[in-house]
């Protein structure tokens, strides 16, 4: 690799843009803070500076008028001397309320941050906190109560406004940074190497014909839309992109990139360099791997479903184009059945956003797994079984304990697809469309190739708590099996973990010391039966489990196995054990403040005894119908 100072003169040459707003200090309690404080300090001097001067030349003026001249020189000269105090001692103010704000947000940034996003939406960026005015202590917490803080909102730009266009660059090339992966994680990413160093430049190299985007609407709000446009309406009623927003700093920089289309095939950690499928050589000083994972294929069901003649009728589902496909299938006419095939969280939120559009009524939804619930490998069955029910009432055709064994074209209808099945009711089943929901795989071949460490238990690029996983090279996302001091090396699939891994890549890809020390959460949406669930730690039906349940009315059942699913859950915590330690929870329709105290509880590694010290761990909204399904009952 030749000489980097050589590499940086050839930046030149790229058509690049700066993409940052947020906050970094979000990571580690400082970055940018120490920065921000000092601008501000700065710039009040120069406002004061300025206002002092323009006291003075209004002095200066009012001496050329006779009735001022008359005026004592002593009390003149005593006015703007009181005024320039006066301003002294507001910039003073100022500096120490920037200090005291600075330290407040240090304790609480984090939590803030997430708090922020759920209250914007959650593809839009962190807003940044307002800072102390220059003459003013507006903006920064004091110990007085009547002192609030003003939200400012800083603009942002579209990503189609955020990247300058990569594929006409020359090669071999050099970029500072370098993503691999055009997730949230690189979203994420991107931001907070901007808010540590404003004038990088970035590359974004993603196999997707679009720039970064939220896919949790996909299986969610999105299918409320009847827009053909790339929105959905958040759960605060808003109409939001599903396209990640960037600062305007972006427009006035145009530093950083995206190759869209395009897949790396070799990393070179020798020479510091990726090739991609087309010959683009690309060296780098810092990388980050951040390619997720990809859906399983639908062979992964059954050879037969990846025949070329049920290609049309058959997918997977996780990209836009997975969406606009499912969309055009059930809006098509002849649509009159769908088959999803997986009882995860996907699967059970497609089958609800499909049956609670008004326009898709008259389509049947079928929801087929191998399992005998849905959810099963992950919550005690009886609330599984309690799922089921709640499915079946919502008008949605639920097949446990089913395997597909065989596809083909319908010989009555070329149109629809005949599944062999293997049930208790069924050996065979017409549908028009197939959608297989069965989770994902991570994308760490390109990494093993490279001699990479893979977790050969959970999948992924090995890394430490910093993410790192070699010398300049960085996993975050769906792709990195990380070190959790409070629950072991594991893997995460969700949102929550991609944005806050990513955010702690960037910042340490620009020299930060960021550590991976957060319980990320995930939550699922099943609207149509109105169950909402939000998750912290582990969850697994592996593990002992105790439920702690408000109930809409009194229990009519019996304290043994199968009588606990028939029960009505109107919210509740089931707690996930592990040799006493609490080392999981699921919160079905709690308020949102009962997730913090969970992760809480988690990271403390708390040690419960016995089953009834779990109901004072975090308490239930009032009920007069409470219940406790202890271990010896979760079956």
């Amino acid at each position: 690799m030749s000489g980097w100072k050589e590499c940086l003169r050839s930046l030149r040459l790229i058509p690049v843009g700066i993409v940052g707003s947020g906050s970094l200090w979000a990571l580690k309690g400082g970055g940018q803070s120490g920065g921000l404080t000092a601008a501000l300090c700065d710039e009040g001097s120069d406002v004061d500076r300025r206002a002092a001067l323009e006291v003075l030349k209004r002095y200066q003026e009012s001496l050329k008028d006779d009735s001022v001249v008359k005026e004592s020189s002593a009390e003149s000269s005593s006015s703007v001397a009181s005024e320039l105090q006066k301003i002294e001692d507001s910039l003073s103010n100022a500096k120490a309320a920037v200090e005291k704000y600075y330290r407040y947000q240090a304790r609480h940034i984090l939590n803030d941050y997430y708090e922020s996003m759920n209250r914007k939406g959650l593809s839009a960026p962190a807003p940044e906190k307002p800072a102390a005015k220059p003459n003013t202590t507006e903006g920064a917490p004091a110990d007085e109560p009547n002192v609030v803080p003003k939200k400012e909102l800083p603009q942002y730009l579209t990503a189609d406004a955020a990247f300058g266009n990569f594929s006409e660059a020359s090669s071999p090339v050099c970029v500072p940074y370098v993503i691999i992966g055009g997730g949230t994680t690189a979203w994420s990413a991107v931001q907070a190497i901007h808010e540590k160093d404003k004038s990088a430049s970035v590359l974004i190299i993603s196999d997707e014909s679009y720039p970064p985007y939220n896919r949790t609407p996909l299986s969610k709000e999105r299918w409320s839309s009847d827009d053909d446009n790339l929105s959905f309406v958040d759960f605060m009623g808003r109409k939001r992109s599903l396209l990640y927003s960037y600062s305007k700093q972006v427009g006035e920089h145009q530093r950083s990139s995206i190759l869209l289309n395009s897949r790396v095939k070799k990393l070179d950690l020798e020479n510091s360099s990726i090739e991609t499928e087309d010959g683009k050589v690309v060296e780098y000083q810092s990388l980050l791997i951040a390619t997720g994972g990809k859906a399983h294929p639908v062979e992964s069901v059954h050879q037969d479903l990846g025949n070329d003649a049920l290609q049309n009728r058959v997918m997977s589902f996780r990209t836009i184009d997975d969406f606009i496909a499912l969309d055009k299938l059930v809006r098509d006419p002849k649509t009159k059945n769908v088959c999803i095939v997986g009882g995860g969280f996907l699967g059970a939120e497609l089958a609800c956003s499909l049956k609670r559009i008004a326009k898709l009524n008259d389509v049947q939804v079928t929801l087929m797994f191998p399992e005998p619930g849905p959810l099963f490998k992950l919550i005690p069955r009886y609330l599984s079984e309690f799922l089921t029910y709640k499915l079946a009432s919502a008008g949605v055709k639920v097949m446990p304990s089913s395997i597909v064994t065989g596809a083909r074209e319908s010989p009555e209808n070329s149109d629809s697809i005949e599944l062999d099945v293997v049930s208790f009711t069924k050996k065979s089943l017409q549908t028009d469309a197939v959608v297989v929901a069965v989770g994902i795989q991570p994308q760490d071949k390109l990494a093993e190739d490279a001699g990479l460490e893979v977790d050969q238990i959970n999948g992924g690029v090995v890394v430490n708590a910093e993410l790192q996983a070699a010398n300049g090279v960085f996993a975050a996302g769906d792709v990195a099996s990380f070190w959790d001091s409070a629950l072991g090396r594991r893997r995460v699939e969700h949102w929550d973990h991609a944005l806050v891994s990513g955010r702690i890549a960037g910042d340490n890809m620009a020299g930060g010391k960021s550590m991976y020390g957060f319980q990320s959460m995930y939550w699922c949406d099943l609207s149509a039966i109105d169950v909402h669930f939000e998750a912290v730690g582990l969850q697994s039906s592996k593990l002992e489990t105790v439920g702690v349940w408000n109930l809409k009315e009194p229990s009519r059942f019996e304290n043994r196995p199968g009588s606990f699913s028939r029960n009505k859950y109107e919210s509740g915590i089931v707690w996930y054990m592990k040799d006493q330690r609490v080392v999981g929870a699921l919160l079905l329709n709690m308020p949102r403040e009962a997730l913090q105290e969970a992760r809480q509880i988690i990271e403390s590694k708390t040690s419960v005894p016995d089953d009834e010290s779990l109901k004072e761990l975090i308490p239930l909204p009032k009920s007069k119908n409470f219940l406790l399904v202890g271990r010896s009952d979760s079956y």
